[in-house]
């Protein structure tokens, strides 16, 4: 009976091994008081923290798991979710290219509970021979607190957590041996592109960002927004978040405060015509915020659901923009 409690714990260190990863974040002060303190509560004390590689969860190959630089003390709250989709043949490989590592896009999902386009982007992305990794944000998949509260609630609740979660999710894809730590992009979805320009922000770190159905002025667009705008602002009113209560919340991840210090040259937005979810003007306002030549903004026909159909497209400019390896430069502070 001890040896075959010995091999099943064996068995589980060979298939679940941990190992430690080092924060690299460096924050760059904002260039005005309000920044600061936006920063200033997007901030951690960086260290090194802990990763699980576990097996893969539905159609995703693996797990990497790790704790939340911002944690609750609820640990399933607490606990980050990496779903790792990785090719059968890396795009390098198939290119004949000498460099033994592969680009990689992290993935920040939309609003929806089961992250249908954030899951579409990453099998798709795989199928291109991208590594993917989708991000669990806080209240999704196995990432509940203690009262479950309406979907995309609790991520907003925990806006700082949730960019401290993407931004330390580059440090754990980078550590991995198969990622090219110079090529690795950041895509965010609706929702997620808040939390995307934010970590893309901080420092630069990533390549490229990705932006799908994103705007500024996150307080005006849950206020005037309609359908899954309308339904998240009823919530948070529900737990008494309107006024200036709401600004408070957004604001350390409003998209117009952080766009500046995105580099508008590894920046792209897809945007839909008709969006009444993002209304035209809170994308405009956000690309004119980041400096976007046109030829980095597009627009598509259809809405905030039915433009998912040109999902291939978007899949197809982020394949070539990710397989370029260009300086990642820190982002300088707001004049």
């Amino acid at each position: 009976m001890i040896k075959r409690i010995v091999l099943l714990l064996w068995a589980f260190a060979v298939v679940c091994p941990a190992y430690a990863v080092t924060d690299t974040v460096t924050f760059i002060p904002g260039g005005g008081e309000a920044d600061a303190h936006a920063l200033e509560m997007l901030a951690w004390a960086s260290g090194e923290f802990e990763v699980d590689l576990q097996p893969g969860d539905g159609d995703a190959d693996a797990v990497l798991t790790f704790i939340t630089a911002k944690p609750t003390g609820h640990e399933p709250l607490d606990t980050v979710r990496l779903r790792w989709f990785k090719p059968d043949v890396p795009l390098q490989q198939a290119a004949g290219a000498s460099v033994p590592s592969a680009p990689a896009v992290l993935v920040v999902h939309s609003l929806h509970p089961d992250m249908p386009v954030g899951l579409g982007l990453c099998r798709g992305l795989r199928a291109r021979g991208i590594h993917a990794f989708l991000l669990e944000l806080p209240g999704y998949g196995k990432r509940r607190s203690k009262r479950r509260k309406m979907t995309g609630i609790t991520a907003l609740l925990q806006a700082p957590m949730a960019v401290a979660d993407a931004r330390r999710a580059f440090d754990v894809i980078a550590d991995r041996p198969e990622i090219d730590a110079d090529r690795i992009s950041i895509q965010g979805t609706s929702l997620g592109s808040y939390f995307s320009v934010a970590a893309a922000g901080l420092d630069g770190c990533f390549a490229n960002t990705f932006l799908l159905l994103s705007g500024g002025d996150g307080v005006g667009i849950l206020e005037r927004g309609q359908k899954d705008a309308y339904h998240v602002r009823r919530a948070l009113k529900h737990y008494g978040y309107e006024g200036e209560k709401l600004r408070a919340l957004i604001d350390p991840v409003e998209p117009l405060r952080l766009a500046p210090r995105l580099d508008a040259t590894r920046t792209w937005m897809v945007n839909a015509v008709n969006d009444t979810v993002v209304p035209r003007e809170n994308a405009q306002a956000l690309a004119d915020a980041m400096g976007l030549e046109p030829a980095h903004h597009a627009w598509v026909m259809g809405n905030h659901y039915t433009s998912f159909l040109m999902l291939p497209a978007v899949l197809d400019q982020m394949v070539r923009e990710v397989t370029v390896v260009t300086p990642r430069g820190m982002v300088e502070a707001a004049p």
